[in-house]
């Protein structure tokens, strides 16, 4: 039988390494939600066969199924008539939500900033897999890009989760290389209501070509992490990029690499700040840096009263704290959006929760 796994069982799937060449546009079709339940036996082969996948799993069914609880099995329901890209194709009768569809089936269990989050991953090139020492792996070429995603939710219509997908689109980032790097572009880009610095950013990862040190080499092309374009043609710089610096970077190879990069941007005039994780955690290092970096894209001074200057602090502190918590694999966002109502109304401070230091991307 026909069975069409969705929700956080298709996410595992497109995070599986065994599966890139399914994953690729040419495998993308139509198909509507099985109008057959399938069996505590379907789900218990799935999980054989993809061991990245946890119980239950989860799938898509058309209204007209029975929903009853089924061992190893999360139903899910819908009347939707899929369009063309809505699934991929795994195995002869096994399918799973293709990454467009799987933001529109995400969006109303995530907060804003998960979505935005869980986002970076799919349009960027690295997938979470936190069975890997590193907590992820590299992709040639992401799964899907904000274009195609929009261009679907065109075809899919009015369908739940559809407005939410269509605004966490404006803010999210595309070629993303890490978690951590997905995290520095929210909290550079997006506005001071949401905890962001509201700075533009062009592009994550992009080539731009540098004129090499020594000259015998020619010209080269260089990718910063997240680059800023100028506001003004006569700002002091031509761009300013943003580079988080992870364990990789700490390799004596990987310094000397990153100095040449460094150096070689200057040559063209784009300034280059680098992050590690203790410089990325301090609020004060951060509000600064990026201060310096607004001059130097020929932005205006914010003029902000005491009140609003403090507000928006407590705002950035929030981001960052939040972006934390996410790891792309527990999304409780909105559980910690209700405990921290339910702790405000008895004005009490809720609880911190912890992530450990090796959290994905570090």
């Amino acid at each position: 039988m026909t069975m069409l796994l969705s929700h956080t069982t298709a996410l595992n799937l497109l995070r599986c390494p065994s599966l890139r060449r399914q994953l690729t546009l040419d495998n993308r079709c139509a198909i509507n939600p099985p109008i057959e339940a399938p069996s505590r036996q379907d789900a218990i082969a799935v999980l054989e066969k993809f061991p990245e996948i946890d119980a239950p799993v989860d799938a898509l069914v058309s209204s007209r199924v029975n929903r009853r609880p089924r061992q190893n099995l999360q139903l899910h329901s819908s009347e939707i008539i899929m369009p063309q890209g809505s699934a991929v194709r795994i195995d002869d009768n096994l399918f799973c939500s293709s990454p467009e569809q799987l933001l529109v089936e995400m969006a109303p269990a995530l907060t804003y900033y998960e979505l935005v989050f869980l986002m970076g991953e799919l349009f960027g090139t690295y997938a979470i897999a936190p069975g890997l020492e590193d907590g992820m792996f590299e992709r040639s070429e992401p799964l899907t890009t904000p274009e195609l995603a929009s261009s679907y939710l065109a075809r899919l219509g009015t369908a739940p989760g559809v407005a939410q997908v269509r605004r966490a689109l404006r803010c999210a980032c595309a070629r993303s290389a890490s978690p951590y790097e997905t995290r520095l572009s929210m909290r550079l880009g997006l506005k001071p209501s949401l905890g962001g610095y509201n700075l533009h950013v062009l592009s994550m990862n992009e080539p731009l070509e540098v004129q090499r040190i020594i000259a015998r080499l020619g010209k080269g092309v260089r990718k910063p992490d997240v680059f800023l374009g100028s506001a003004r043609p006569d700002s002091p710089f031509s761009g300013v990029a943003f580079d988080y610096h992870g364990k990789v970077h700490e390799e004596p190879t990987s310094i000397t690499v990153d100095l040449e990069r460094q150096n070689e941007l200057l040559g063209i005039n784009f300034k280059v700040y680098t992050l590690n994780k203790d410089l990325y955690d301090n609020l004060d290092y951060m509000d600064g840096i990026v201060c310096r970096a607004r001059v130097d894209l020929g932005m205006p001074r914010e003029r902000l009263n005491p009140r609003e200057r403090e507000c928006r602090r407590v705002l950035r502190q929030g981001l960052h704290d939040e972006l934390e918590l996410i790891d792309g694999v527990s999304w409780k966002g909105k559980l910690r959006e209700r405990a921290h109502m339910a702790q405000e109304e008895l004005g009490s401070e809720p609880p911190v929760e912890l992530v450990p230091l090796e959290a994905y991307g570090y």
